[in-house]
């Protein structure tokens, strides 16, 4: 146990006072062990905080490259300010936690290589990084972290936002969704609760009605519910409308801001 009696960093003596009312005597904490203890407090916590980030992030599907992506390393140039602003806006509506009311979903459109999926991983990783992590999610944390469990085996640290490619939302909507069930795996991509980001939307050479079907039932979904939606597409807006289906689009129409991120090497028209 060591000697309470002595400070364990400087030596010293400590002070003695007994405690009346619960006929006990007790040591009074030295200021140099109080200092290591608060850093070491200090230090738990940000440990605490940066893991439960990581979890989020893991939670929220994003891809070890796409948890590096944040608006302060991103290089903003006069092609990608104006998406740049819109993943910004988009980001502070999420933090404040304001319902849907109008506009509050974003559609990037561009080239191969303009930044379009990594404004929208910024968008997540910086949501899960500034949203604050409770005080009993640090204990269960450390808890777990005191007791020799792995990262990899702590509880998962859940996020409201979702990222996932239209490829694999293809492939669990009409492989692992059963429509039996009021809750499935899709669920948790098309009800998350602040944001569903589809990246590379129009990439897939699958069926055209199969698609506007798993579209439709998505984009009305978060529509009708107030729920941000944002899409990465290098599809221009009369190729997109053409991809989802009118019905689809005229949603994503009222709810969406349409952004082109466009370089004079990659003009297109449409």
């Amino acid at each position: 146990m060591g000697d309470k009696s002595h400070c364990s960093v400087c030596g010293k003596a400590k002070e003695k006072r007994f405690i009346n009312y619960a006929n006990i005597e007790v040591y009074i904490e030295c200021e140099c062990e109080r200092k290591c203890r608060e850093e070491k407090e200090k230090a738990d916590c940000e440990y605490a905080r940066r893991t439960a980030v990581e979890l989020r992030n893991k939670n929220s599907r994003l891809s070890l490259l796409g948890q590096k992506a944040t608006f302060d390393r991103m290089n903003v140039d006069k092609y990608n300010e104006v998406a740049v602003r819109g993943g910004k806006y988009l980001l502070n509506q999420l933090l404040k936690n304001e319902e849907g009311v109008g506009k509050n979903s974003l559609v990037l459109q561009g080239n191969r290589g303009s930044g379009k999926t990594y404004i929208a991983c910024a968008v997540i990783n910086d949501f899960n990084s500034q949203n604050p992590v409770s005080d009993l999610r640090i204990r269960q944390i450390l808890k777990e972290r005191d007791s020799s469990y792995r990262k990899e085996e702590f509880s998962a640290v859940k996020s409201p936002c979702k990222f996932i490619t239209e490829m694999d939302l293809f492939a669990l909507y009409y492989e692992n969704y059963n429509y039996c069930k009021t809750e499935g795996p899709l669920d948790e991509f098309k009800k998350a609760g602040k944001l569903l980001v589809v990246d590379d939307v129009g990439a897939s050479n699958y069926e055209k009605k199969r698609v506007q079907a798993m579209y439709l039932n998505i984009i009305d979904y978060r529509y009708s519910q107030g729920l941000p939606l944002m899409l990465t597409t290098n599809l221009t807006k009369s190729e997109l409308s053409d991809y989802l289906g009118d019905r689809s689009f005229d949603r994503l129409k009222a709810c969406s801001y349409f952004v082109d991120l466009t370089s004079p090497e990659s003009r297109r028209a449409g």
